[in-house]
């Protein structure tokens, strides 16, 4: 007479304690619980296919419940009786689905970035990846992308307005519904290039017909001469923390883009220069800013107060951190400056050094390349190898004086 085995309960195994050798404690019809020297508590069903003995794994518990467990082991007696193999069934279905989370919007996302993230600066990259996370993963993330219709690419696009972000500002988010747009004809024009769609959605609409143009606002920055002055002069009133003080000044003397200056870190800087990496810049190029007398005397107020920080202009509040774009906007707005803003001084300094050409005498060349921009079509920067790095710091001293007041 076969030995009856008690079937198992909850509470046996909970009690059940690891010992120096793997055991096994039976339910009946092959089910089991395996217990490991480590504690691992394991379901496994022993079943015989084919003349054979297999095992078919359920998974670990308290991750499955002791009722889950035998709900499974009907399953699986359910397919041996239609001459199924319930571990070959499993296989497939695990292939399947990896196969399937390939041609998902998120995982394709995922890849487009990763190769993007050769061509664009760390900020324009992680900018994008923001966007794709607020406004197309909620809604299309989960779907694979061979099922997207124009619909959901529409309805994505029409509830940008709808979507509240740390960073709206403003009830017109047409802008932004534009840039998304573009996001997602790059991602699915990635995603036809690589096989994962045959077509690409996004392309198929007409942007205009759904979403409304967008008002036309201009840049904050002043060109006028004497006002331009009188706003550098103010940054020596500013009455908050003395590093952002000293980040106003230095972004004002130098026209980088505000978030080269907030990342700026202590150990690009050397003696006569700083070299930004080309991660961090928006050309994808190492960068080089020359270093003036006012430009090192800033440097050496801002270390002696930023001790111990990696970055030259560290958060008031956190020097683990760096400052924000906000924190130099806003700090503009105490000094209650209303047209310029931290962006404005690349904009001050372009008018006004074009302006002056015959006075300083630098060449377009010098000036683009004070700003960081990409002079001239892919052949002529193939060639071109200078940075005009002399020029240039003859350029920034010129334009000190400017805002100085000691050039007319």
């Amino acid at each position: 007479m076969p030995r009856v085995v008690p079937p198992l309960t909850d509470s046996k195994i909970k009690k059940a304690k690891p010992k120096e050798k793997l055991y096994k404690l039976f339910d009946g019809d092959g089910l089991y619980l395996e217990i490991k020297p480590n504690g691992t508590k394991t379901f496994r069903i022993k079943y015989r296919f084919g003349g054979k003995e297999k095992i078919y794994t359920i998974g670990k518990y308290p991750d499955v419940t002791l009722a889950e467990a035998r709900e499974e082991l009907k399953k699986i007696k359910t397919l041996i009786r239609k001459n199924i193999d319930p571990v070959m069934e499993k296989r497939g279905k695990s292939k399947k689905s990896q196969q399937d989370d390939k041609y998902l919007l998120k995982n394709i996302a995922d890849e487009f970035f990763a190769l993007k993230s050769h061509e664009l600066s760390s900020t324009h990259l992680e900018r994008q990846k923001v966007r794709v996370r607020n406004y197309v993963l909620p809604k299309l993330g989960e779907k694979d992308i061979r099922t997207i219709t124009k619909r959901d690419v529409i309805e994505v696009i029409k509830d940008v307005k709808n979507v509240k972000t740390p960073s709206t500002k403003n009830t017109d988010k047409s802008e932004t519904a534009k840039r998304v747009h573009i996001l997602l004809r790059q991602i699915f024009k990635f995603a036809l290039h690589n096989d994962y769609t045959d077509k690409n959605v996004p392309e198929m609409i007409d942007l205009a017909t759904i979403v409304p143009k967008s008002e036309k606002r201009n840049l904050k920055a002043v060109t006028n001469e004497k006002e331009i002055r009188k706003i550098y002069k103010l940054l020596d009133n500013y009455p908050g923390y003395e590093i952002t003080k000293l980040a106003l000044k230095f972004l004002a003397l130098t026209a980088l883009r505000p978030g080269n200056v907030q990342k700026l870190q202590v150990e690009w800087i050397e003696e006569d220069k700083i070299i930004f990496p080309a991660s961090e810049m928006k050309t994808k190029r190492e960068f080089r800013l020359p270093l003036t007398d006012t430009l090192k005397n800033i440097i050496n107020e801002a270390k002696e107060i930023n001790k111990g920080s990696k970055y030259l202009f560290p958060a008031p509040m956190n020097i683990g951190k760096h400052l924000s774009e906000n924190t130099l906007n806003l700090a503009h707005k105490r000094l209650e400056i209303t047209n310029h803003n931290a962006h404005g001084w690349r904009s001050s300094f372009s008018t006004i050094c074009y302006e002056h050409q015959k006075e300083h005498g630098f060449s377009v060349e010098v000036i683009e390349s004070q700003l960081a921009h990409a002079i001239g079509s892919k052949v002529t920067r193939a060639y071109m190898r200078s940075d005009f790095f002399e020029e240039r710091r003859r350029l920034l001293e010129w334009w000190e004086e400017f805002l100085g007041g000691s050039r007319v």
